[in-house]
């Protein structure tokens, strides 16, 4: 670790609320759909869609960290990244880390999207599922529920990542709760936008989501 540090704000508001609701969201549709409570699984579900474009947009034009254009890296940046930590300082998400965000979004991008085609008949039917019959609906369902066992095995690896990066003294979460990191003071610190403005995108998605699909 280099010897002379530096605090940097690496997160705006909106990652941060981004990153909490979305494990607000991801548990409430959990418990929603084990206990049966379709309606409200589904309403959680069109919130998340919103939610999910607001922060593809915000990727596109947000903070300097949000940015995929700043986080998203080569397969030899990611080898390299491996071999030596240390090589590089930077902050916010590191080469692995980056491409583990895109694997998480378009996870939960096949998972939204297949609840809106899913049904099962009797309790729910997606906004969407009218479209579908017979094979391919049935086969939507099943991707739905695979993609969820694939999104817990990637969260289980994300608490793991979280705990390794915290015994080699980096504070992941504190960083996300507090949008603040320490750095190495060569690092030049990020350009950060108001989270103000992510959020009040965020609410349009959501809004926009709510009236077409509930």
């Amino acid at each position: 670790m280099s010897g002379a540090q530096q605090k940097v704000k690496v997160w705006d508001g909106f990652v941060r609320i981004f990153h909490w609701l979305l494990v607000l969201l991801f548990a409430g549709l959990w418990w929603t759909a084990e206990n049966h409570e379709m309606e409200r699984h589904g309403q959680l579900g069109y919130i998340l869609v919103g939610l999910l474009v607001a922060r593809i947009l915000w990727g596109l034009w947000g903070s300097e960290t949000a940015r995929f254009s700043q986080f998203v890296r080569s397969p030899k940046a990611v080898i390299g990244y491996l071999k030596d930590t240390e090589a590089k300082p930077s902050v916010g998400h590191n080469p692995l880390g980056g491409w583990s965000v895109i694997v998480l979004l378009l996870l939960l991008l096949a998972q939204v999207v297949t609840g809106l085609f899913n049904s099962d008949d009797i309790l729910f039917s997606g906004p969407l599922a009218h479209l579908v019959k017979g094979d391919l609906a049935e086969a939507i369902g099943e991707i739905h529920e695979i993609v969820f066992e694939v999104l817990l095995v990637l969260i289980a690896v994300h608490i793991i990542a979280i705990v390794v990066y915290r015994l080699r003294g980096k504070n992941l979460l504190i960083a996300m709760l507090t949008g603040w990191q320490r750095a190495d003071a060569k690092i030049t610190a990020p350009r950060i936008r108001s989270g103000l403005w992510g959020m009040v995108l965020a609410a349009v998605c959501i809004a926009a989501s709510w009236w077409y699909f509930a």
